[in-house]
């Protein structure tokens, strides 16, 4: 009967496995077995010499910045030699000059300074007294002792504080201040055990052969766990012992031991002649086996070359007798695979299309017409339209739809939303390009074909509203923007998009609106003046002092005319809503206090109000107390005097045409990228649009106030190229200066 291939190439290989190799292990195991034994233990112990010089280097190194440090900073003097309690600022200094200490120094480290004439012990977490300190038996056993203790101690516990439930293991480096004479206080370096292990493995790498550290006791440095035993410290002939004489310490290394690499040393010579025969004739026997097997691989070969030729072809489902075609179905089934998994690599489009559309409307990139298309290609997108509309749906009570849904729903919901915006699309023959640039808030362009006008996207909308209602249990409003000939325009199209929806407080939940909606709630009553209730909110958030004002210009707005109840409700509801809008960046402290304890009052404050100037004078005290309390909120964080003092210095220096991100960076010794995600947290605005926003203004002033040419006023704004004041200043406004200052004569 003949034997498949997988029994032929087993009965002609097993033999030449057997007899070859055996013999060859045994000739020259017998020979080399002394020379690998003496080779291990000299690469042992060159391994624990390596590590030992490199952990007693860094350690030394560290030492000798603790001694430098003490001896040179004034302000690590100072807390030693006070006798009583300094300022804030100055245990601010010190903590500053601690954590400069510690970025510096080798491994993962905690410091913390003693003061024997206050008793205070100062630490990167603070300043406590010795008796609130966790790690006050070692502090008070090390400080008693008459000997000026130096040098690094063995593995020992610590703690921070006496309720800290969790303890590292550490090895500390203790410096008596002064380092003669009487002494006053004490620094102490903790260097966390796990980050030396981790240093000898990250240094030892693949080499053979663990690096076991043991303190000057002999326990290991490594604990096995909590009620574990210790890991006990190997013995072999093969391990190697090297102490340390700076630390006192001792580095075991080695493997397994080495014996039965001798066993077989004191065999007879002949099976090195025995060896040499048996793999001469293993050669020939390799040959020849290998030339009569080789003929299935060369037509496998054949078979991937005719598959590469074929258009289509499906695995098969089951094992076959004929290995070969069962392999050529393994094959067929891996280049499938290997196809898929080149559709996963594409996924990231998604990622690409979010970041492309972001960037476009937001304006951070500048896309030309012939520009656009090819980015559009790029992203399999259509690029050929007659007009572009942007549109913004946003979720409608969103703190309600946040603790409603877990994460995983709201990811379903919103993609949900999108697939049904599409089929709704498709049936009015519209394309749309849609993606979450914000949680709440779905960014949408609409491809306009000839003949499709805002119709047909106000009915799209209208029907995603609609079947979100009926379907989905919540609400959504949208904001319809202008119509957008170009790509560069398509920029002004969302920024109208989102004013709109913007003003979802005075239509009501569940509105679409547009700038005819707009223009008809402009004659109304109220509507003229929800803008001054925005900008309370905003000052209130940027914290520029100047909230009150704009409070009071809207209050004697509104008692200028006649306005009910419920146009009171309306203007307050406005201002809850951007106060909710402008802090959501901020810290969860802070919007916890504003839902929680705000919210409430202000919305009590707009029905239980009698009178326009009762209602003046508590909204004025509750949003004052809201003041402070953010800005008590902010101070813990060390952040806002620093970004304040940003700020400032943008007002300053906004007409210097090198003002930018990295050259404040420098000014201030921060991280750009730091400084911008700070300056967002503490004013709810990027710090690009504050500096462009700041120019605009002052260039807005000079525009209605002065005759100077834009050519002036843009190089007093800080422009250099006029191209670039115009295409800001358009941004911003919606008109070119020329015809903003003609418009404004008029």
């Amino acid at each position: 009967m003949r034997m498949n291939l997988y029994y032929r190439m087993l009965l002609s290989y097993t033999p030449i496995f057997f007899v070859v190799i055996s013999v060859l292990i045994f000739s020259f195991y017998s020979v080399f077995s002394s020379s690998a034994e003496n080779q291990l233990r000299m690469m042992n112990e060159a391994i624990a010499v390596k590590v030992l010089q490199a952990i007693d280097a860094n350690l030394k190194s560290a030492e000798r910045m603790v001694i430098k440090e003490v001896n040179i900073n004034r302000s690590l003097s100072d807390f030693f030699t006070s006798a009583e309690d300094q300022a804030l600022y100055d245990y601010f200094r010190i903590s500053q000059n601690m954590d400069e200490l510690s970025s510096i120094l080798p491994f993962s480290n905690s410091i913390y300074l003693y003061n024997a004439n206050t008793g205070m012990v100062l630490s990167r977490s603070g300043l406590s007294p010795l008796d609130q300190f966790g790690d006050r038996p070692f502090l008070e056993s090390v400080y008693r002792s008459i000997v000026n203790r130096s040098g690094w101690t063995d593995p020992r516990t610590f703690k921070e504080f006496n309720h800290d439930t969790v303890e590292e293991q550490v090895v500390s480096l203790v410096k008596l201040y002064p380092y003669s004479g009487e002494k006053q206080g004490m620094i102490v370096i903790n260097i966390r055990i796990q980050a030396l292990l981790r240093f000898v493995k990250e240094l030892n790498g693949n080499e053979a052969g663990p690096v076991l550290l043991l303190g000057s006791g002999g326990s290991p440095f490594e604990k096995s766990g909590t009620g574990a035993a210790e890991p006990s410290v190997p013995e072999q002939e093969t391990f190697v012992r090297t102490k340390s004489v700076y630390t006192g310490w001792t580095y075991v290394s080695g493997g397994p031991g080495g014996r039965q690499l001798s066993l077989l040393s004191g065999l007879n010579q002949v099976w090195m002649i025995v060896g040499l025969s048996v793999t001469a004739c293993g050669l020939l026997w390799f040959t020849y086996i290998t030339h009569r097997n080789y003929k299935p691989i060369q037509m496998i070969a054949g078979r991937i070359r005719n598959y590469t030729k074929r258009k289509s072809g499906e695995l098969v489902g089951r094992a076959e007798k004929d290995e070969l075609k069962f392999i050529e179905a393994a094959i067929d089934g891996l280049l499938e695979r290997a196809g898929q998994y080149e559709q996963l690599h594409k996924d990231d489009l998604h990622l690409r299309r979010r970041q492309m559309l972001f960037d476009w409307l937001e304006g951070h990139k500048a896309l030309p017409a012939a520009q656009w298309k090819e980015e559009m290609a790029r992203l399999q997108l259509p690029a050929d339209f007659e007009r572009l509309t942007a549109a913004v749906v946003e979720i409608d009570r969103y703190s309600h739809f946040t603790a409603a849904y877990n994460a995983s729903d709201r990811y379903l919901l919103t993609f949900v939303l999108s697939n049904v915006l599409q089929e709704i699309a498709q049936g009015e023959g519209l394309y749309v390009w849609n993606e979450w640039l914000e949680p709440q808030q779905m960014t949408i362009i609409f491809y306009q074909e000839s003949g499709a006008g805002q119709e047909r996207v106000r009915d799209a909308m209208s029907k995603l509203q609609a079947w979100t209602a009926d379907n989905l249990g919540f609400t959504v409003s949208a904001g319809i923007g202008s119509e957008a000939p170009e790509p560069e325009e398509a920029a002004q199209s969302y920024a109208e998009a989102k004013e709109h929806v913007s003003y979802k407080p005075v239509f009501g939940v569940g509105a679409l609106i547009g700038s005819g909606d707009l223009q008809f709630k402009a004659k109304g009553r109220i509507f003229p003046h929800l803008q001054s209730a925005r900008t309370v909110a905003k000052s209130l958030r940027t914290g520029d002092g100047k909230w009150q004002e704009h409070l009071l210009q809207l209050y004697q707005e509104l008692k200028k005319g006649r306005f009910s109840q419920t146009d009171i409700d309306t203007v307050t509801s406005y201002m809850i809503y951007h106060l909710h809008k402008e802090m959501m960046d901020m810290s969860d402290e802070v919007n916890r206090l504003l839902q929680e304890e705000y919210v409430p009052e202000l919305e009590e404050i707009a029905g239980g109000s009698e009178t326009l100037e009762e209602w003046s004078d508590r909204l004025s005290a509750a949003l004052t107390r809201l003041e402070v309390r953010v800005r008590s909120l902010r101070s813990v964080k060390n952040n806002y005097a620093l970004i304040g003092q940003v700020k400032e210095y943008i007002e300053k220096h906004y007409a210097d045409p090198n003002l930018s991100l990295n050259q404040i960076s420098d000014r201030f010794e921060m991280n750009p990228r730091y400084l911008s995600r700070l300056f967002k947290e503490e004013f709810g605005e990027k710090f690009i649009d504050y500096m462009l926003r700041v120019r605009l203004e002052e260039a807005q002033k000079l525009l209605l106030h002065t005759s100077l040419p834009v050519q002036d006023i843009a190089e007093r704004v800080g422009y250099v190229h006029v191209i670039s004041f115009h295409r800001a200043f358009k941004n911003m406004y919606g008109q070119p200066p020329g015809h903003y200052r003609k418009r404004a004569d008029a």
